[in-house]
């Protein structure tokens, strides 16, 4: 059933009614009962240390037999580059006690931590339950600096941003929060996140201080997920969005013994079982410090209909194209939600009648990444948001006029994508012909699936979805994607950037208790002779950093539209997205084989606008305020 325009007050009307049906609808026995609690480590039992923390059953259905190491092979559109970032592997202290934050931590955040000008890697480990495991010392964080060539080096202790033993971790976001030219990061976690502020590179390396406490944004006492760094209120200083997911706790977590009333296999919970908490919303006083403000600026989730959000995902776009940044958080089997911006900072729910708090049949998903993007080419911001197998995910266009559609099954995205478990996405012209591909990061969250339900794996295929130019998708087959496809995995967050300068985009995943994956995109590489002949041997796209004013350097919520080959392509400068992660900052544009870029028109986040160009493709721009151009490094195959 399509779903009903909401644009009356009947359609209002049955779109409420169908809420009310979701949020009140029978539930299975394992959610009968719905703990509270507050979302932090019970006290220290008294047990020895264990060296070797025990674990928790490991998954006895990774996925049918299949490649776990396949070589490159000629044309494939991604490479792997398995020897790219050495020596970390994610730990997400899997106990025998199946607590839910095991099964949903990983992040990564690209940024230039030493100002170097390329991109360097951010990944976020788990942790160790020390309330199990007395004396455990966290597993690590890792920073690899960029040395060129898909070669990095992991500076994550030198540089003060190892983690903190006791801890446990989920995701993280960057900016430049203080205004002082370099990139902060900020970590969540369970019961209290961290802040690390960038004191700039001492002896070669960016050194970090954590200052969460100091700055007012620690946050003890939930499970916070993914994050968002947005100038909410246009002053110049960027605030922070946090979501928080589960009033989570171990006790009823231990007594649910979630599955095993129903299948007798005891596995990890669904969110059912406990109830959601609200999200944060720290509001930049300036001189580092914030102060929380969710429900003084309309930030609250409206209990019943959204039970309080069990936020996974956030997105910071300008949907409604009125200047200033609106926030579409992705929930977990409740209702999306849509704050759109008054101007002034203070934001209204309109979700449920702008049509993409539910799908198309009324019905609430188990939302997970979020992003973006003028998927259909109109000009305007589409969102999207990745969902459970049992569910497609979800494509709601945007007409422009304050309404959406979930589009994913006249898209192509759906049913494709149904049997996945999608965590991270992004939407990203990963083949430079002036539309954008998505990339979705898949993996399930009961690692005894295959014995529960048959037919589902834990591990699972990423996948490539590529664009027609006409806001249609075709799944790119392993064969064609690339080797790394063919891989069954556990992936979480994942993101992307421009790793070796090339021109075109490269991707990282993070796969829960295993290695993470750097992506070689080889489509500069092998562009056709005649091609890169009319760019001057160059790559067929531009890439733009911005370069803005008074706190907000990087103009976070800055609307770009790029005029090209007789079209206009929309991006926005935003400082997270995906799940628990954050792409490069710098803007990429694929141009689709013109040799020139006619015009480029920046909307600045306080309102102004500068206009550049036209200028060549092929080459990396950095735009100010003031209206410079600055032209900066070739983009052109390394190899």
């Amino acid at each position: 059933m399509s779903r009903l325009p909401m644009r009356s007050g009947v359609g209002a009307l049955i779109a409420i009614a169908l809420a009310l049906f979701v949020v009140f609808r029978p539930r299975s026995k394992d959610a009968v009962e719905t703990p509270t609690g507050p979302a932090q480590p019970a006290p220290p039992q008294e047990k020895p240390k264990s060296e070797t923390p025990a674990r928790a059953p490991q998954a006895d259905d990774d996925g049918p037999p299949g490649l776990t190491d396949p070589p490159p092979f000629e044309g494939e559109k991604f490479t792997w580059m398995k020897e790219a970032l050495p020596g970390w592997r994610h730990d997400s202290g899997a106990s025998p006690e199946l607590r839910v934050p095991e099964i949903t931590s990983g992040g990564v955040v690209l940024l230039d931590a030493d100002g170097d000008g390329d991109v360097d890697v951010f990944l976020v480990n788990g942790g160790i339950w020390t309330d199990l495991h007395p004396g455990a010392k966290y597993p690590g964080h890792a920073l690899f600096l960029n040395d060129g060539g898909f070669e990095f080096h992991d500076v994550a202790k030198e540089a003060g941003l190892f983690g903190v033993d006791g801890s446990y971790c989920h995701g993280a976001a960057a900016a430049d929060h203080d205004g002082d030219g370099d990139q902060d990061l900020y970590v969540t976690a369970f019961a209290g996140n961290f802040l690390y502020r960038n004191d700039g590179v001492q002896g070669g390396v960016p050194r970090f201080t954590e200052c969460a406490a100091a700055s007012g944004v620690r946050g003890t006492g939930k499970w916070s997920s993914s994050a968002a760094f947005v100038d909410g209120d246009r002053d110049g200083l960027l605030d922070l969005y946090v979501c928080n997911y589960l009033d989570f706790n171990f006790e009823a977590n231990l007594r649910l013994k979630c599955g095993g009333s129903i299948t007798g296999i005891v596995d990890y919970c669904a969110p059912v079982p406990f109830a959601g908490v609200q999200d944060y919303y720290f509001r930049n006083e300036g001189g580092g410090k914030f102060r929380e403000c969710a429900l003084a600026v309309g930030l609250g989730e409206t209990a019943p209909l959204s039970d309080n959000g069990k936020s996974l995902g956030v997105v910071a776009s300008d949907v409604d194209d009125d200047g200033d940044p609106d926030l579409y958080v992705a929930n977990d089997e409740c209702a999306n939600t849509l704050f759109l911006n008054d101007g002034h900072g203070k934001f209204k729910d309109v979700a449920l009648v702008a049509g993409c708090a539910y799908n198309e049949n009324g019905q609430t998903q188990a939302g997970m990444g979020v992003d973006a993007a003028d998927v259909d080419g109109d000009g305007d911001f589409d969102l999207w948001v990745t969902n459970l197998d049992v569910e497609t995910n979800a494509l709601y266009l945007n007409d422009g006029k304050g309404s959406f559609v979930d589009g994913v099954r006249a898209s192509g995205l759906g049913p494709a994508d149904k049997g996945s478990v999608g965590f991270g996405t992004d939407f990203l012209d990963y083949d430079d012909d002036g539309d954008l591909d998505v990339v979705i990061a898949n993996g399930h969250v009961l690692i005894h699936v295959h014995k529960s339900r048959g037919t589902m794996f834990y591990k699972q295929l990423n996948q490539l979805f590529e664009n027609d130019g006409k806001g249609r998708f075709r799944l790119l087959p392993p064969q064609e994607a690339g080797a790394f496809f063919m891989v069954r995995n556990a992936a979480r967050g994942m993101a992307s950037g421009d790793l070796d300068g090339d021109g075109d985009l490269d991707l990282v995943f993070v796969r829960r208790d295993d290695t993470p994956v750097v992506l070689r995109n080889n489509h500069v590489e092998r562009l056709a002779p005649q091609i890169l002949a009319a760019h001057g041997g160059r790559s067929d796209s531009i890439v733009l950093r911005l370069r803005g004013k008074d706190g907000n350097r990087d103009a976070i919520g800055a609307r770009v539209r790029v005029t090209v080959g007789g079209r206009t392509l929309v991006e926005e400068a935003r400082a997270g997205n995906s799940y628990g992660s954050r792409n490069d900052l710098a803007l990429h544009f694929g141009t689709g084989g013109a040799t020139t870029v006619d015009a480029i028109e920046v909307r600045w986040p306080d309102g102004a606008t500068t206009k550049h160009g036209p200028v060549d493709t092929g080459w990396a721009f950095t735009l100010s305020a003031d209206g410079a151009t600055e032209k900066g490094k070739a983009l052109a195959p390394k190899r």
